[in-house]
């Protein structure tokens, strides 16, 4: 045989061994393709549990296809928790189906999201948990060192039962997700459902939302159009609806739409979403809120809050290391009694814990100002101080500012009555997370207000009134409709123009606990002031000239001076000089207002200027519990030489009121010359008086 036969018989020979493997790997290919390469289980179980450090079980049955693409098809996989997490596993999926295609993979680049044609799972379950020292459930020690890629990009994702146990100590959640999801490109109208319940932050929640696909909202990029989507939300008492987009949710989180939220409290709304707001009347409120990279816009048209109707735009930004919210409240009206739960007092229809005190001793909410800063303009056009009050404050407007934890209402510029109101209030709370002291140090409060020349007449509901006993009949309806008109027009007890200061400060954790630990300063006066004559009478138990004003009609007496100074010292408020003069009496304040304990002790001392026979110089007492005070006399009449001497004593207290109030212009130091003048006739009678003189003839 030829060298050239040889060479064809092994070439031959080698033809078809190569031609006869070929066919055995095809074969091969073919068998196992047929079988589904069950022997590739267990390897590649081996490779999760290396990448992921977790334990991963994938369950028979077990088929995998790599002709044409990649497909899984498994009768389950689970990936076990972390130690020491007590779960049974992090996520365990029930007749799961995954699809690749090989173009996506050779076409990969370092950063570019995975693209997986479809996900299908009969069920989903998961266990989202996280501790207080932040180890979650969720967290994975890989050993990819290549840059993060963004969600991927899956064009079919289909979910029969899915469900999430999420228990996390940093948010306080304890929650049951449940979720459904048919879509993909080959379906014309995909939905997404995902329904919520449990507890979060101590108050139950429920909710739903219902999307055009999840896929959609979380692989679609921030040049992407929005999604449709809708759902609402019960926190505790507290329901909310949303109807807008939501996009890019692992990437920018972006969200448009319109939210309409109701509730007991503002409060409430604060707990769910971390945010500092106080505790309010029962609110209606319904906003345009839109996010972008970092920040979120709030425009609210419409804010009922009580009786209250308010409106604002804000801007909270997540970008600082402590968000921060800015922005402008305004308003037609506040009513102050909705901002009264926020100083202790009962919300709205809510009893009373504390029958016979007036002051509420509740706990204030110090412990939230910590979770953001903000930086807000308010203007309101009218604020409504209460029953107690003729006329509103219009318009008001202050600078809130909350700076870690220390919160302050500033540059407050009101009117009223003619009249003027400015001052600050500020409320250091402190931040006691990184100090050893237990319990914290209670919250610094430091108060300053001023009035300037409002009109008490105008102000105060302070008019008097006849009260009709039994209604009339007919025969008498024109008459007591003239009595009526009559009692709308008499005069009021007091009237003037009122200005005053108040510089103090307190510590406490509450309206009561503030109130009895305040300490500083408060003065009054009242200018071109009168006063009922009744009054004046009574107070000097002159009872022959009151039983007169009663049957000739009660007419206003000129004041010629009215001003108090009184000193605070642990929440008990002492008259250092309190005092009001007319032409027929001078009346004078002793005693002290215990505002920690709600008691009263004072005595009205009445100096008569003119003679009468029923005369009685027994001092008024008030005394007793603010929401049940008493007035009666004291046991026996007070000598003149005694009262007298009480009166004098007020001269250097006295004469120390004045400089404190200021009153600036000349027109208003015009305007003290009455109290100038009752300043001079007691130095007067002090000259005059036994007691100096005698104190005078000892001197060497």
């Amino acid at each position: 045989m030829s060298d050239t036969e040889i060479t064809k018989t092994k070439s031959s020979k080698v033809t078809r061994w190569v031609t006869a493997s070929l066919l055995v790997l095809v074969l091969t290919v073919i068998g196992c393709e047929v079988a589904g390469w069950p022997f590739l289980r267990q390897p590649l179980q081996q490779f999760l549990q290396n990448k992921l450090h977790r334990s991963v079980e994938i369950e028979r049955p077990f088929h995998l296809q790599l002709l044409g693409g990649i497909r899984l098809q498994v009768g389950g996989l689970n990936i076990s928790a972390p130690e020491g997490f007590g779960a049974p596993y992090f996520v365990d999926a029930r007749g799961l189906d995954l699809q690749l295609r090989y173009r996506h993979l050779w076409s990969l680049k370092e950063g570019d999201p995975y693209r997986i044609q479809a996900i299908r799972a009969d069920q989903l379950n998961a266990y989202l948990l996280r501790h207080a020292d932040r180890h979650a459930s969720w967290d994975f020690e890989l050993d990819d060192t290549s840059p993060p890629r963004p969600f991927p990009v899956i064009e079919q994702l289909a979910v029969n039962q899915g469900q999430a146990k999420v228990d996390d100590a940093i948010t306080h959640a304890q929650l049951a997700v449940k979720f459904f999801t048919e879509e993909g490109e080959h379906l014309a109208s995909p939905e997404s459902r995902v329904k919520v319940s449990g507890k979060f932050r101590r108050l139950p929640l429920q909710g739903e939302l219902v999307t055009q696909g999840f896929l959609p909202v979380a692989t679609h990029g921030k040049d992407s159009p929005p999604i449709n989507s809708q759902g609402w939300l019960k926190y505790g008492a507290v329901k909310a609806q949303f109807r807008g987009s939501v996009y890019d949710l692992f990437g920018e989180q972006r969200v448009k739409g319109k939210v309409d939220v109701t509730g007991p409290s503002l409060a409430d709304v604060g707990d769910l979403l971390d945010l500092t707001f106080p505790r309010t009347s029962a609110f209606k409120v319904a906003a345009e809120v839109e996010k972008g990279t970092s920040q979120w816009k709030v425009n609210i048209p419409s804010a009922k809050i009580g009786r209250s109707r308010l409106s604002g735009e804000f801007v909270y930004d997540l970008a600082p290391e402590i968000p921060m919210l800015s922005g402008k409240l305004q308003g037609a009206l506040l009513m102050l009694a909705d901002l009264a739960p926020a100083f202790g007092a009962a919300q709205d229809n809510a009893t009373n814990t504390h029958p016979g005190k007036l002051f509420p001793d509740e706990s204030l909410d110090f412990a939230t100002y910590g979770r953001m800063n903000a930086d807000i303009d308010v203007h309101l056009d009218a604020v409504d101080l209460g029953s107690a009050f003729r006329q509103k404050i219009s318009p008001l407007k202050l600078h809130l500012t909350l700076n870690k934890h220390k919160l302050s209402l500033a540059e407050l510029q009101a009117n009223t009555a003619q009249g003027s109101v400015s001052g600050a209030l500020s409320i250091d709370a402190h931040d006691s997370r990184n100090t050893d002291l237990s319990p914290p140090p209670a919250p610094d409060w430091e108060i300053q207000l001023a009035v300037r020349d409002i009109r008490l007449e105008q102000w105060l509901k302070v008019q008097q009134n006849q009260v009709q006993q039994n209604p009339p009949d007919k025969a008498q309806a024109g008459q007591q409709q003239n009595k009526q008109q009559s009692a709308n027009a008499a005069p009021p007890y007091i009237s003037g123009r009122l200005t005053g200061k108040a510089k103090l400060q307190g510590r406490g954790r509450s309206t009561a606990a503030l109130l009895k630990s305040l300490d500083g300063q408060v003065a009054l006066m009242i200018r071109q002031g009168e006063i009922s004559h009744l009054v004046v009478e009574a107070a000097g138990l002159d009872i022959a000239q009151a039983v007169g004003v009663l049957i000739k009609g009660d007419q206003p007496l000129p004041m010629q001076c009215a001003a108090m100074g009184w000193r605070a010292k642990q929440g008990v408020l002492t008259p250092e000089a309190a005092l009001i003069d007319t032409p027929v009496t001078t009346v004078n304040v002793l005693g002290q207002v215990n505002l920690g304990e709600e008691q009263l002790n004072l005595k009205l001392q009445a100096n008569p200027k003119n003679f009468s026979p029923f005369t009685v110089r027994s001092p008024i007492l008030v005394t007793g519990p603010f929401v049940n005070p008493q007035v009666s006399l004291s046991p026996g009449p007070i000598a003149a030489r005694v009262a007298g001497g009480l009166l004098l004593a007020l001269i250097n207290p006295f004469a120390a009121i004045v400089p404190f109030l200021d009153p600036g212009s000349q027109a208003d130091a015009a305007a003290d010359d009455g109290c100038q003048q009752t300043l001079q006739q007691l130095k007067s009678r002090q000259s005059k008086s036994p007691q100096t003189k005698n104190t005078e003839g000892k001197q060497p």
